[in-house]
């Protein structure tokens, strides 16, 4: 693995560094770890030296001194979105998954380069986590900004447990879901960029030979919204036809029948959602936005402030709230609602994404 080390060298190293980097360039991992340990203990502020050292253990899947190393090289160089990507790497390797999440996250959103190996495999990494912990929009996000940069079986194949929203990691993939797995991830690629034809074909393949594999149809009905709505909306209620409590499928159906001005319908999905998910935000949001169409206002008022507390920062909630607001006369608390949405939109916007980094 190629880092990226972004510190200068502001202090001068100690003689014992021409030898630790000779050692290690000539392989001899475990003499070079001993020297450069001599190095940093002599002059503990060379983070060169804690920087070689950290990689050297994660080289040889040592994840406590790795951890160590790193953890002192950011106290030298604590803007270090690299540092903070190899400490995060090596909290995996030590089963620490909460603090690796948090670590990735950081580094990505501090700036790492783009095309540079480390960046690639903490990316990667990254969207096991997210997958792991079901955060599967954001690992579906995470694996086709990699795609883009260069396709990889091991990303396919994680993409197509995230768009089958199974929180596992890859290595826990059984021998029967590579084929249902392996099709989906191609589907789910292919489909964010925006080759629609072929993307069709393989949700429809996989539709048909796995009618009853969870999120089967939710997947392909969702990708059907854009083009053919009537057949996505189909998707989705079997989706609901083999579990009712499909909380994705529930939100998703009940905003597209609100969009068509199917009040009546869109309220039964949405209520479900609120019920069986009450500290979902979108669950709330969906059916505070179905009772405000229907009429029920202060009802659905206190619905989207529950989303509002549940999520402060999404723009939608601010959004729905104001529309909502104005429904009741309530000028003011509308007009500060629009002012929170255009600055949360504003700020979106101006964030640049980590994977895009």
């Amino acid at each position: 693995m190629t880092a990226i080390l972004l510190l200068a060298a502001a202090i001068p190293p100690p003689p014992i560094a021409a030898k630790a980097d000779e050692a290690r360039k000539a392989g001899r991992l475990e003499e070079a770890a001993k020297l450069y340990r001599q190095g940093v203990t002599a002059r503990p502020a060379w983070a060169e030296g804690w920087w070689a050292l950290g990689t050297i253990h994660y080289g040889l899947e040592r994840a406590a001194p790795c951890i160590a190393a790193f953890q002192r090289y950011l106290t030298l160089d604590a803007k270090s979105a690299a540092g903070l990507a190899f400490l995060g790497l090596c909290q995996l390797q030590a089963g620490d998954l909460q603090s690796s999440l948090r670590s990735l996250e950081k580094a990505f959103d501090r700036g790492l380069p783009t095309g540079d190996s480390l960046t690639s495999e903490a990316m990667y990494r990254l969207a096991t986590l997210h997958t792991r912990s079901s955060n599967f929009e954001r690992a579906l996000q995470i694996c086709t900004a990699i795609h883009r940069e260069k396709e990889r079986p091991e990303v396919i194949a994680l993409a197509g447990i995230a768009a089958l929203r199974r929180p596992i990691f890859p290595s826990e993939m059984t021998a029967e879901d590579r084929e249902p797995v392996f099709k989906m991830g191609r589907a789910i690629l292919l489909a964010a960029d925006r080759h629609a034809a072929a993307a069709g074909e393989l949700f429809a393949e996989l539709a048909a030979s796995h009618p009853r594999t969870p999120n089967v149809n939710f997947a392909y009905g969702s990708f059907l919204l854009a083009t053919d709505p009537d057949r996505g909306i189909e998707e989705i209620r079997k989706e609901l036809a083999l579990d009712p409590d499909h909380l994705p499928a529930l939100v998703t159906l009940a905003g597209e029948l609100l969009k068509r001005g199917d009040i009546d319908g869109a309220r039964a999905p949405a209520e479900h959602a609120a019920k069986i998910a009450p500290g979902n935000f979108p669950a709330r949001a969906i059916f505070g936005r179905a009772l405000t169409e229907s009429g029920e206002v202060p009802r659905g008022i206190s619905e989207l402030e529950t989303a509002r507390k549940l999520a402060p920062d999404s723009p939608q909630v601010r959004f729905y709230l104001a529309a909502a607001y104005a429904k009741a006369g309530r000028k003011e608390e509308a007009a500060r609602e629009r002012a929170e949405f255009l600055r949360l939109k504003q700020q979106t916007k101006s964030i640049v994404a980590p994977e895009a980094k």
